[in-house]
């Protein structure tokens, strides 16, 4: 499992989507410093918080372009056939990606709260400390953890057009995109947007209940299962013809 994960992430080396990504998060993080710096937040607190629902509602579109890169290597590549020669089947392979795409949105976050504390120290916040930097990172690992649930859809679209590149990197801009527009009208029904009710719904014009949020997390679990059940299905299906 160890070498899989490596192999997904030796694949970045050379590509161009790691520059992308690297570049789209330093540009953020000029803006948000640039902002914060000319409108200075009440508190460190306040700060990390309005940068962090803003790279939330960034981070679906960087997790759905990577995973797309890496699983549409193999056929690019042709790799795929070579994969399947070693003892790993198919569903191994796409929960791997998976699992990549957890250990992404960490490294993404860490590297976040550090570009956050640069710009903390450029705009001399006073009331900075460990308290509110452990603070900080907490809320940002929360967040890493969660956001990849609410791409599941995306990852399915993936698997089901085995090789598409440009379909799939339709579907997750717009899945993307709709889930933060619709970020109150879509809350129960599509994934992004529960999370995020989930994680700011006190920054949001209505504070969701308990049992709003139960509702919230129910419809990200069941696009979670419906992915797993529908992956297992469909390579089961695939079998009969080698994956070709």
């Amino acid at each position: 499992m160890i070498n899989l994960i490596q192999t997904e992430f030796s694949k970045l080396k050379r590509q161009k989507t790691i520059l992308i990504i690297t570049g789209v998060l330093l540009l953020f993080w000029a803006g948000m410093a640039f902002w914060n710096y000319h409108v200075p937040q009440k508190s460190f607190e306040d700060f990390y918080m309005k940068y962090s629902s803003y790279l939330a509602m960034l981070l679906p579109f960087l997790l759905g372009l990577l995973f797309i890169e890496i699983y549409h290597a193999e056929y690019k590549n042709d790799t795929l056939k070579e994969l399947l020669q070693i003892p790993v089947s198919m569903n191994q392979l796409f929960y791997v990606k998976i699992l990549f795409s957890f250990l992404a949105a960490v490294i993404i976050m860490l590297l976040n709260c550090l570009l956050i504390v640069v710009s903390a120290v450029i705009c001399r916040s006073t009331d900075i400390c460990i308290y509110q930097i452990l603070m900080l990172i907490r809320f940002f690992l929360l967040i890493a953890l969660a956001m990849p649930f609410t791409m599941f859809p995306v990852f399915l679209v993936t698997a089901l057009t085995s090789g598409n590149t440009i379909f799939s990197s339709t579907v997750c801009f717009i899945y993307s995109l709709s889930g933060i527009i619709g970020i109150s009208q879509l809350a129960g029904t599509h994934p992004l947007s529960s999370m995020l009710n989930i994680l700011f719904g006190n920054q949001l014009s209505s504070i969701a209940t308990d049992g709003k949020n139960l509702i919230y997390i129910v419809d990200v679990m069941l696009f979670v299962l419906i992915t797993v059940v529908s992956v297992k299905v469909f390579y089961k299906v695939k079998r009969g013809d080698k994956y070709k």
